[in-house]
Formats: C-alpha cells, sequence, structure tokens
C-alpha cells in the first residue's frame, strides 16, 4: 500500500475512534465528543503519519512476512499499554489511537498477505 492511503485511512479510523472511545469511560456525557472532535484529529494525524510512515518503511526493507507483521503490531501495542494507565489525555488518545491504528494495520497486513500470495 502507499504511503498517503496507509496515513488516510489511519486517519479516518482513529475520527472513528475519538467516537467510539468514550464508551469505554464511565463518565462521558455525549455532549462531549464533539468537543473531543475538535480537540483531538492533530493527535490522530500524527499517529496515522507514523503508522504510515512505519509501515512503508517496513515494508520496503524488510523481507520475512512474519517480521513484517510483527513489527506493524508494535505500535498498537504500546498504545494498549498506555491505554491501561489512570486516566488522563494520553490514555484516550492511546485508546483511540488503539481502535483506529489497529483496524489500520489489519488493513494492512491482509493486502500484505495477498499480495506476497500473488507473488509466489
Amino acid at each position: 500500500m502507499e504511503r498517503r492511503t496507509i496515513i488516510i485511512i489511519g486517519f479516518l479510523f482513529c475520527l472513528i475512534g475519538i467516537l467510539i472511545a468514550p464508551l469505554f469511560y464511565e463518565n462521558t456525557q455525549y455532549g462531549e465528543i464533539f468537543f473531543l472532535l475538535i480537540i483531538y484529529p492533530i493527535p490522530a494525524l500524527i499517529l496515522a503519519t507514523l503508522n504510515g510512515y512505519l509501515l512503508r518503511f517496513t515494508e520496503l526493507k524488510t523481507q520475512n512476512l512474519i517480521l513484517k507483521i510483527g513489527i506493524g503490531f508494535i505500535p498498537i501495542l504500546i498504545m494498549i499499554l498506555l491505554a491501561n494507565g489512570k486516566e488522563s489525555p494520553i490514555q484516550f488518545i492511546a485508546t483511540f489511537g488503539s481502535i483506529g491504528i489497529g483496524i489500520t494495520d489489519l488493513i494492512w497486513i491482509t493486502k500484505l498477505t495477498k499480495s506476497q500470495l500473488t507473488t509466489n
């Protein structure tokens, strides 16, 4: 996949994650969700951009399919560890990031394995 495509898909799924992530917290009112959509798109874009560069770099520089998939899961694991901490803005960013980047990585892995199977 192209880097630009990975970034756009990751950003859109992070925005969807901003809508879904407040459901995991107890004291969230639905009026806050629009406020969250104003504040958190910049961290979502940063996460999607970093993930796009990491996945494209991994795709170009690594030959082993299992190693590519393992490196793709590293950001998700880091965000899951951050999401389990105390309630803070970093925890919320990690929560919607793990949703958005996780779905993006699954799409990337699916396309990667299909392309590997067709070349073999």
